[in-house]
């Protein structure tokens, strides 16, 4: 399979996270609330043109952000120091398809332009599988910490991979 990475599309980008957040309402594994995927909650000074699609032989398959600064979930960690992973989205027809693996792979190519070895993510610390599904793919966990976003409140575990 082929991958390819844009950031310029921000629609396809917004299209794909809600189908995904949509698919996790449907099925009782809500992460992000109802309307709160949208260009004004998603798209900011940090992310801006960091918002990635990728696509798999020509197919837009996953989402990801990829940042250099979030004052939010990361305001100890100085701007420009590590790779910011968020909104990890996948479609349903490609999940089971390891696409996680080559989006690292970006992302640590991304990392090292950068002369960065690290990349950080966080995720629901009450959803165990993914949390071991981040663990399987090298990153180690570091902290947890509660953070309110969109009118809702979420206890975070954090990870971090060093390369």
């Amino acid at each position: 399979m082929t991958y390819t990475f844009r950031n310029d599309t921000p629609d396809e980008f917004l299209r794909i996270v809600q189908e995904v957040g949509q698919w996790l309402i449907d099925s009782g594994q809500m992460m992000w609330g109802p309307g709160t995927l949208t260009a004004d909650n998603l798209i900011d000074d940090y992310t801006r043109n960091n918002c990635y699609v990728m696509y798999a032989d020509g197919e837009p398959a996953s989402t990801f952000i990829l940042q250099w600064e979030d004052p939010l979930y990361y305001p100890e960690v100085p701007a420009n120091t590590v790779g910011l992973i968020h909104k990890v989205a996948i479609r349903r027809s490609f999940a089971g398809q390891n696409l996680f693996q080559p989006m690292l792979d970006f992302c640590k190519r991304e990392c090292l332009k950068r002369g960065i070895h690290d990349i950080q993510l966080e995720t629901d610390a009450t959803r165990p599988a993914l949390m071991r599904f981040y663990e399987r793919n090298g990153f180690l966990p570091t902290y947890q910490k509660t953070i309110e976003e969109f009118g809702q409140s979420f206890l975070c575990q954090y990870y971090e991979l060093r390369f």
